[in-house]
């Protein structure tokens, strides 16, 4: 065999893994589903996470990597530290929203409508009720370890950032792995979480001061 048919032969055996890893088919019981991650999410008190986030821009070759910390706390306490390569603080509790840009509060007057608006999503897919929430169309898949749903925006205000949101959570444990944000303009936005802890004791202070 000559190295150009060796070479051809490795490129299609490469090729049909990756559509392997990446097939997905349409979930036969949704609703099964949906009630065990709400019985899932009623039982979690808290969480505690590392994040990994890529940011894939259509004008850059490779995607902006960042890294940090989550934090939730049943039922309306989130709060997203990026620690590198730079400090980012995104904070909700009880409906209200602010946020540290590398060491700076940022003014929200005049947003607070819209932060409101991610502050529910945000909650949503988190407890659950996003699911059923009138502002999106849930489509659900399976592939051979996660299952995988996809959230397709109706409002218009959210249509002008996203095309589409994708949760994807593990078979085994039905736990959040992946958040994936596929914007209008074509970027995206990948969230991996691991090392994550389950109704552990979280200071008050994490979710009171940036």
């Amino acid at each position: 065999m000559d190295n150009k048919n060796l070479v051809a032969i490795l490129l299609i055996t490469i090729f049909s893994l990756n559509l392997t890893a990446q097939e997905r088919t349409p979930l036969k019981n949704p609703e099964e589903l949906k009630t065990k991650l709400l019985s899932q999410s009623k039982a979690t008190k808290s969480i505690v996470a590392d994040f990994t986030q890529k940011k894939y821009l259509s004008f850059m070759k490779e995607p902006q990597v960042s890294k940090g910390k989550f934090y939730y706390q049943q039922h309306d306490k989130l709060r997203w530290e990026t620690t590198s390569p730079k400090s980012y603080i995104l904070l909700f509790n009880e409906g209200k929203v602010q946020i540290k840009d590398n060491g700076k509060e940022k003014d929200l007057k005049g947003a607070n409508k819209m932060m409101g608006k991610i502050n529910e999503l945000m909650l949503g897919l988190i407890n659950g009720e996003v699911f059923d929430s009138k502002d999106f169309d849930s489509n659900y898949f399976s592939s051979s370890k996660n299952y995988i749903i996809v959230l397709k925006p109706k409002s218009k205000r959210l249509q002008s950032f996203f095309n589409s949101i994708e949760i994807s959570f593990s078979k085994t444990t039905t736990r959040l792995n992946t958040l994936t944000f596929l914007e209008k303009s074509g970027d995206k936005s990948v969230m991996k979480f691991f090392n994550d802890k389950f109704n552990t004791s979280i200071k008050q202070s994490i979710f009171n001061t940036l």
